[in-house]
């Protein structure tokens, strides 16, 4: 069985959020089962030829463009991974136009809208080979429709990482054509793939939603975490299995990451991070009302870390002005110090809006820190409340306020915290789960 996955990001290659660990992780998961994969993405001019050993192999034109393809592996495996360049429309600015990564422009629309016929083309003509074409995000749409409505023959899969995300240009709508041909469509979890169905959530696709849900045609499957990446032991951070030496590493994590984040030192502080795109879907906004209070109140810390919309940023970085000694605020990515937040806090924030699955809880249970979030999306089907983190239900200032002061008072009890650091530890976010699931749609598909 032939799988191609087209998609706009692939970690390490071109990251900005989530989708670019999807496809980074989730291919080398199936190739263990026994399908054969491959991922097509855009050749960004970000991407280095040398660097990631890139050999080109292919030239042809589409609607009177040169495009070039490229190939290479994603590293550490031996799944192909084909960037398709086009210095018109593909490989020409960053990844995407904006900050957020949200489509705001018709620049962007037309760039995926082009990328999606570059390897409609390249399937037409047999220059790649698959029996299920799986599609991710609103990037991909035009493929999709492309594909049903000819006689090129793979079936499609759909998924939605963020519904939020549309790809909207005049009548087009990328997430729409996604959603309405292919022959299947997933989520990336089974509370989301319910949320999106309710008018609260679907973003105003509520009723093509339902009736692929009446069709059985819509399915939530958890994501998972690349333990291989994310691994604390290799990053000499902690043992993973929980060893005696964890507790005093745990420690140890604390203090470095306060010492590079040039807060004062100090291991019963309690320490919140936050590792996340800038934007009101992450619900930054119901954090600094809250930070003010605990740095008085418990000379409580917090370290920030991403980018995204103007007010969030001068919002994070105001505080870390007031409190120099108790807030850092990072307007960056880096990977690094990513690590660091996820082994050397005692708690991490993720109060989103909605989250259709979240990496971030379970990379921060992973490293032996309780997650903050509330109940939605894949939060709610990660995390259990007080024994692997807290949760909270109401999008308020107040609501975060009531958890994270439940997660103080559990830090002041050294046996509770120790026992729900344990909890989250043991807690298995392999990729192997999802992986078995989504080879059970393929063959489902092909019957």
């Amino acid at each position: 069985m032939k799988i191609l996955f087209v998609a706009s990001e692939l970690t390490p290659l071109a990251k900005v959020g989530g989708l670019g660990d999807v496809i980074g992780s989730l291919p080398k998961a199936l190739n263990k089962t026994g399908l054969k994969l491959a991922v097509i993405m855009p050749k960004y001019a970000a991407i280095d030829n040398k660097k990631w050993r890139l050999k080109k192999i292919l030239e042809f034109v589409e609607s009177g463009e040169k495009l070039t393809v490229y190939k290479t592996t994603i590293p550490k495996s031996l799944v192909p991974v084909y960037l398709v360049e086009n210095k018109k429309y593909i490989s020409r600015g960053p990844i995407y136009f904006q900050k957020t990564a949200f489509a705001g422009s018709k620049r962007e629309i037309d760039r995926f809208v082009f990328f999606s016929k570059a390897v409609y083309k390249m399937l037409k003509e047999r220059f790649i080979d698959a029996d299920i074409v799986h599609c991710h995000d609103w990037h991909t749409g035009a493929l999709v429709r492309s594909l049903r409505f000819s006689d090129v023959g793979p079936q499609t899969i759909f998924t939605i990482h963020n519904l939020a995300n549309q790809g909207k240009s005049g009548r087009f709508n990328g997430m729409r054509e996604g959603i309405n041909n292919a022959d299947m469509v997933t989520t990336v979890s089974p509370t989301y793939a319910k949320e999106i169905t309710t008018k609260k959530y679907s973003v105003g696709l509520e009723q093509i939603l339902r009736k692929r849900a009446r069709q059985g045609k819509l399915v939530g499957i958890i994501n998972g975490i690349d333990i291989g990446f994310f691994d604390p032991q290799k990053d000499n951070m902690i043992d993973h299995k929980y060893s005696s030496s964890t507790l005093a590493r745990k420690n140890k994590n604390k203090i470095t990451l306060q010492k590079i984040s040039k807060l004062k030192v100090d291991h019963k502080a309690p320490i919140f991070g936050l590792v996340s795109r800038l934007t009101a879907q992450k619900g930054i906004m119901l954090i600094p009302p809250i930070v003010s209070e605990h740095v008085e109140k418990h000379n409580a810390q917090f370290v920030f870390l991403g980018t995204g919309s103007k007010s969030h940023e001068e919002k994070l970085l105001e505080l870390a002005k007031r409190y120099p000694q108790n807030v850092s605020t990072n307007i960056l990515f880096d990977e690094v110090m990513a690590h660091k937040i996820y082994a050397g806090c005692d708690f991490f924030l993720m109060p989103s809006r909605f989250e259709p699955s979240g990496l971030g809880q379970m990379i921060s249970m992973r490293y032996g820190t309780p997650p903050i979030v509330r109940v939605t999306g894949g939060l709610k089907d990660t995390v259990r409340h007080l024994e692997t983190g807290f949760m909270f239900q109401k999008e308020s200032a107040a609501a975060l306020k009531k958890a994270t002061e439940a997660a103080i008072a559990i830090l002041r009890d050294e046996k509770l915290y120790r026992q729900m650091q344990r909890r989250c530890m043991k807690e298995d976010f392999s990729w192997d789960k999802s992986a078995a699931k989504y080879k059970e749609i393929y063959q489902k598909m092909l019957k």
